[in-house]
């Protein structure tokens, strides 16, 4: 196994030396809609060569996490009950806790993705990024604050198929606040700003909002139709300025998931030969190799911070499911459940709010 992981890293590391790792075959997308008050609600979108085996896991306060396997990795109990995706089960991606703040992390690489400061901070691998910010925090402040001074970030990979060492992070709480946080060369750069409101994949996030500044006042004719990940930045940029004031919640969630919807890539979306070099990288781990059908938007997930909701939904389904975190008990001594195959729910005949689906985790 051992020289398995060697050789794919190689890979890896030559593939992006030569410009191969695809923005495209790795592309997300999360919108955040915060122009009116009691409507805070956030979208992203999953879009890879398969679903990554989605599961949804509830945590309680009181539960006993760590950093990574590094000897100085971070440790903590969990502050704050929380909802989130784990990818093929291990890797925590995109969720909410119950204060509001939500998190999500989706590709990016520029240069190193281990930071060069704070080396006398415990160590908080990627596998534990969003864990950690949604474990310990209730707003962006909170969690900006201890990603400056408390932990060093190092990104790591894990052998399953997705992604992990290659992140950034998208943060936003219950007042509207924001902030994107990406690490360009081994150094960890945040953009903190309730105006951030878009977040897709390469290049920087500052280079996004410079490109943007370009179309802030452009006809619709004008804007990008394209699937590259700054072409996506504009669109869902501008189709958010321009949502109406929602009525009701749910028209929110409707009106936010309409914005992500026009970034999304449909089911079967053409490859390129360099990604297609790509997905045999991640294809070697693939525990459900039926269900890749190729690059689209597998998944999606709304996350209504003013209503306490969040919602999934499958490209293998016309419908979606959710939970109402006002429903769960976050006590302590309460335990960790699950409902695993979530981008399955469909075929198993659910709808609606699955919160009776989850069920213990084994210990």
């Amino acid at each position: 196994m051992k020289t398995s992981q060697t050789k794919v890293a190689t890979l890896l590391i030559g593939l992006a030396a030569g410009g191969i790792l695809a923005d495209q075959a790795t592309a997300c997308t999360r919108v955040f809609l915060n122009n009116y008050p009691g409507y805070m609600i956030s979208a992203r979108n999953l879009d890879f060569f398969g679903p990554v085996d989605p599961a949804l896991v509830i945590t309680p306060r009181g539960v006993d996490h760590n950093g990574g396997d590094n000897p100085k990795a971070a440790k903590w109990k969990t502050r704050y009950g929380s909802v989130v995706i784990y990818a093929d089960g291990v890797f925590p991606m995109d969720g909410m806790n119950e204060k509001g703040l939500a998190g999500h992390t989706q590709y990016y690489a520029n240069g190193s993705q281990i930071q060069t400061s704070n080396k006398d901070k415990p160590v908080l691998e990627s596998r534990a990024w969003l864990s950690y910010i949604l474990d310990n925090f209730s707003t962006v402040n909170e969690a900006v604050s201890a990603i400056k001074n408390d932990v060093r970030l190092e990104a790591k990979r894990m052998p399953i198929d997705y992604a992990s060492d290659t992140k950034h992070i998208a943060i936003e709480d219950l007042s509207g606040d924001s902030a994107i946080i990406e690490i360009d060369n081994g150094k960890v750069n945040i953009y903190h700003d309730k105006s951030y409101q878009v977040m897709t994949n390469q290049p920087s996030f500052d280079k996004q909002l410079i490109n943007w500044a370009k179309y802030k006042n452009a006809p619709r004719e004008k804007i990008p139709g394209g699937q590259e990940p700054d072409q996506r930045f504009v669109r869902a940029s501008f189709n958010l300025k321009n949502v109406p004031q929602p009525d009701n919640k749910d028209q929110a969630q409707g009106f936010i998931l309409s914005v992500v919807n026009n970034v999304a890539d449909p089911i079967g979306y053409p490859e390129s030969k360099e990604e297609q070099k790509e997905l045999a990288v991640y294809e070697q781990y693939t525990k459900h190799p039926e269900q890749n059908k190729g690059d689209a938007t597998y998944w999606t997930t709304i996350a209504d911070l003013s209503h306490h909701e969040y919602h999934f939904k499958s490209v293998f389904a016309a419908s979606q499911v959710w939970v109402d975190l006002g429903q769960i008990n976050f006590d302590a001594q309460q335990p960790v459940r699950q409902i695993k195959h979530l981008a399955n729910y469909a075929q198993k005949g659910w709808e609606g709010n699955i919160l009776t689906k989850a069920e213990p985790v084994k210990p």
